[in-house]
């Protein structure tokens, strides 16, 4: 089995478990994983979808005076539009 091979079925094993309504600790002995090892799957599973998350680009021919946030708990946050990425990848880690 290949290295990405492998990464295709752990990943797909945490899937399946999201799914399962069962513990880490009862599914990852139900296919003979390592609690430590299915964990270290389930933060790249999470990475992955982290990563792969729905952000619009916005180009220069967009024009904005404000940039708005809005958090799963109702929170909405404006900042002005010239605001440093750099803070606005801070606030999005919050």
């Amino acid at each position: 089995m290949t290295i990405q091979e492998r990464r295709e079925k752990m990943l797909q094993l945490v899937s399946d478990w999201q799914q399962s309504g069962q513990s880490q600790k009862t599914y990852a002995e139900a296919h003979s994983i390592k609690l430590f090892t299915f964990r270290y799957w389930i933060q790249k599973h999470r990475e992955q979808h982290e990563s792969s998350g729905s952000f619009l680009q916005l180009g220069s021919h967009m024009e904005s005076t404000s940039i708005t946030i809005r958090y799963p708990n109702g929170t909405e946050l404006q900042l002005p539009a010239n605001t440093p990425m750099g803070t606005i990848k801070g606030l999005l880690s919050l």
